[in-house]
């Protein structure tokens, strides 16, 4: 049956109540147990009933497990930008941290223990997919933000690492840099993306992409050390993060390697200290606020239109050029 001639009379027949409870189920009153309003909003989806509101009178649940751990200046911007852009909408919300003990053990978010319903749901970051499956079966309207899983079918605003990766090193290759490197870990996306886009950018150059100067650890400082002592070794190196980048120019200071007149680094965020470091960090911008503005549209585009398909949304980062890359040697 299509939206518009579903009623409550249509959703309490199916499931043998009176229309008072699905009312009351439908619009989070007391009055119902928790398995029964469980039960309406899960026949009122599969029937396709849809409560036509304004922006003022959605209802938002906004939860993270601070996916910038280590780029945290990053991390209060995309949750300051949620916040403003849920509030520009004119959007209610509500905002949870929900840690790998709690999705470990499928438990619901306090909000919702406590009966709020919610029309929506933003979820910041990688969830394990066991709790994406739990938590969406109780908000169904759902956006994942930079929480990209090829396992999942639905809507999400992700950065272009891939661009951003090969843009950075076409930006080395064009300072004359031909041994170009990467530091990172390889337990998700956003690395394979980056590497990807390094290899790709290399091999458009007619460049080797060498396999031992890509550093998968969170204890590189020493191997990349070892890697620019070597004769022939790298000139330059991409690192995931602006952290990565940092951490490493200490280190590589601390054992008398300047950067850049022996080295070149790039970082990833242009995080607020990416600027203050010395030297000043070459970075890429993420443009949080409009990722997070985009995040909310999208959101609403699925309340407004819950057929339309799923969509997955890439922003381009920008490069900003700093002291921290200089012309291969």
């Amino acid at each position: 049956m299509k939206n518009g001639k579903i009623k409550l009379s249509d959703i309490a027949d199916a499931l043998g109540i009176s229309t008072i409870s699905v009312s009351r189920a439908l619009s989070g009153q007391e009055g119902v147990s928790d398995e029964l309003r469980d039960k309406v909003l899960k026949k009122a989806d599969e029937m396709g009933y849809l409560r036509t509101k304004s922006p003022g009178h959605i209802r938002v649940l906004v939860l993270h497990q601070k996916p910038f751990i280590q780029d945290n200046s990053n991390f209060s911007h995309v949750m300051q930008g949620i916040e403003k852009a849920l509030q520009d909408a004119g959007c209610e919300h509500d905002m949870e941290f929900t840690d790998k003990t709690a999705q470990g053990k499928l438990s619901l978010p306090n909000k919702l223990q406590k009966g709020l319903l919610y029309d929506g749901l933003i979820l910041v970051g990688g969830f394990e997919n066991s709790y994406m499956d739990f938590i969406t079966g109780k908000i169904s309207n759902y956006v994942c933000f930079t929480g990209y899983s090829p396992s999942k079918d639905c809507d999400g605003i992700w950065y272009n690492f891939n661009n951003s990766a090969y843009r950075q090193c076409e930006y080395l290759i064009k300072k004359g840099h031909k041994r170009i490197g990467y530091v990172g870990n390889n337990r998700g996306y956003v690395s394979k993306e980056k590497v990807l886009g390094i290899v790709t950018a290399l091999e458009d150059n007619n460049l080797a992409a060498r396999e031992e100067f890509f550093v998968y650890s969170d204890d590189y400082e020493e191997k990349v050390y070892n890697l620019i002592k070597t004769k022939g070794g790298p000139t330059a190196f991409i690192c995931q993060w602006d952290y990565t980048a940092m951490k490493l120019i200490k280190y590589l200071h601390d054992n008398g390697v300047k950067v850049p007149e022996n080295i070149s680094v790039m970082g990833h965020g242009n995080t607020e200290m990416s600027a203050l470091c010395i030297p000043a960090l070459t970075t890429m911008e993420l443009h949080i606020e409009y990722a997070c503005e985009s995040s909310v549209a999208l959101l609403l585009k699925r309340l407004k239109r819950p057929d339309k398909p799923k969509e997955n949304i890439l922003i381009n980062c920008t490069l900003i050029e700093r002291d921290s890359v200089g012309a291969a040697k």
